[in-house]
């Protein structure tokens, strides 16, 4: 059941991005990929990023954060620590593909 908690916040997050890329008329296509933390390798799911204007190409990278950590309030521990260590950690793994680098 703790894996459950701990994967939901992922699905919740790519899901995010896909509704908000959805709902501003964009589509968003997965791949996955590996990301690294140290020697270990992290799963990934990654998007391209859409034909769009910056200002909504920071609206779908928001989203994933925004979404996971709003549903967090709502939710139990199990899944308000996944959600926490994704955040914290998310800088370290996700390379070139990461969504922050959309939101600036």
């Amino acid at each position: 059941m703790v894996l459950l908690w701990g994967l939901l916040p992922i699905l919740v997050h790519e899901a995010a991005h896909y509704l908000a890329a959805f709902l501003l008329g964009c589509r968003l296509s997965f791949t996955f990929s590996w990301g690294k933390l140290g020697p270990v390798k992290v799963p990934r799911w990654t998007w391209r990023w859409p034909e769009a204007s910056p200002g909504h190409i920071k609206i779908i990278c928001q989203a994933g954060f925004v979404a996971e950590i709003g549903l967090a309030f709502f939710m139990p521990w199990p899944y308000r620590l996944a959600t926490f260590l994704h955040f914290v950690l998310y800088p370290h793994y996700a390379g070139d593909a990461s969504d922050f680098k959309g939101m600036i």
